[in-house]
């Protein structure tokens, strides 16, 4: 009775993952992983079987299954790679890029769950070649604001926005919401600007000294005796923690000491701050309406030279004040 051979474990050299991912992407490459597999897999024994006869494994031949394996793998990455690289290059070609486009106006939807912004110049739908864009849309709601924003794809790189060379018209896009309008605010981003709901279901635009885009709402008149001056001044270029210093106001005229240089240091509750009166300078006010703009500036005792910068300025606002550091 012939003897049966004992055929050895099998233990292939890839995972099953990784060869049928390669299966999945390159056909050719599979079927040469299988026939190295086919090799190594009885090369963790001394012995392999071919037919009914037992002989010993080839260690070159070993050597050999490893290094067509590595190669074959190399191939197919690389080959995957180029065809990734080759298909982004094609969607590159078809679309050059996506742009902001300018918002004219805001309306509400005949619904009540939707806006409609305008865009004054966009190429006629339908246009092919260098004048097709593609137009979308965004909306993000954020407690009582809505924030919008409307795009178009271009297949030419940084178009014209006025696009010259094409048949152009108004576009109005439908922006849909899913839920009521409920009175918010649209803040868009081009042009960076805050709307807020008007009469006949129009929107119109919030802008100072009417309306403060921060807020929504109109803005409290510039006064003596409230913070829309300490306001004013902490808005223009200085340091957060800057000292205020010296205040005298007159509407519409005001005078304030800013001590930049104490914002160098962070704050701090106790003591003395080491960083305070090594930069201060005098700033002078005019209140226009519901602002306070800065006039001017000077250094030195008292008013320094403002009467030669703002000839009207009332001198006895800052005539008797001590010099600066």
């Amino acid at each position: 009775m012939r003897p049966t051979s004992q055929r050895p474990p099998q233990v292939p050299l890839v995972s099953g993952g990784a060869v049928a991912m390669i299966r999945v992407t390159n056909r050719r490459v599979s079927v040469r992983l299988t026939q190295v597999l086919t090799v190594h897999r009885f090369a963790r024994s001394p012995l392999s079987v071919v037919g009914d006869q037992t002989v010993p494994m080839d260690e070159n031949l070993r050597r050999l299954g490893i290094v067509v394996l590595a190669s074959a793998l190399l191939s197919s990455a690389v080959g995957c790679g180029d065809a990734t690289q080759s298909e982004d290059s094609a969607a590159s070609a078809s679309v050059a890029g996506r742009w902001s486009a300018e918002i004219s106006s805001v309306t509400s939807g005949t619904d009540g769950q939707s806006l409609v912004a305008r865009i004054d110049v966009l190429p006629v739908e339908g246009s092919t070649g260098p004048c097709a864009v593609e137009v979308d849309h965004t909306v993000e709601p954020e407690g009582d604001l809505l924030h919008v924003n409307v795009t178009f794809s271009s297949t030419v790189a940084g178009p014209d926005p006025t696009f010259p060379m094409c048949d152009t018209s108004p576009r109005d896009v439908v922006i849909e919401l899913g839920a009521p309008l409920a009175g918010r605010d649209v803040i868009t981003q081009t042009p960076i600007a805050r709307w807020r709901s008007a009469t006949n279901g129009g929107y119109e635009r919030c802008e100072l000294p009417s309306c403060d885009p921060s807020t929504g709402t109109t803005p409290l008149p510039a006064t003596c005796e409230d913070s829309t001056l300490a306001d004013a001044v902490r808005s223009t270029d200085v340091p957060r923690h800057a000292g205020l210093a010296n205040k005298r106001c007159e509407l519409p005229w005001a005078v304030v000491d800013v001590d930049a240089g104490a914002g160098a240091c962070p704050a701090s509750g106790d003591g003395v701050n080491p960083c305070a009166g090594q930069n201060v300078r005098r700033t002078y006010w005019k209140a226009a309406g519901y602002t306070w703009n800065e006039v001017g500036a000077s250094a030195g005792s008292g008013c320094g030279d403002i009467d030669t910068m703002v000839p009207d300025f009332p001198l006895t606002l800052c005539e008797d004040l001590p010099p600066l550091p």
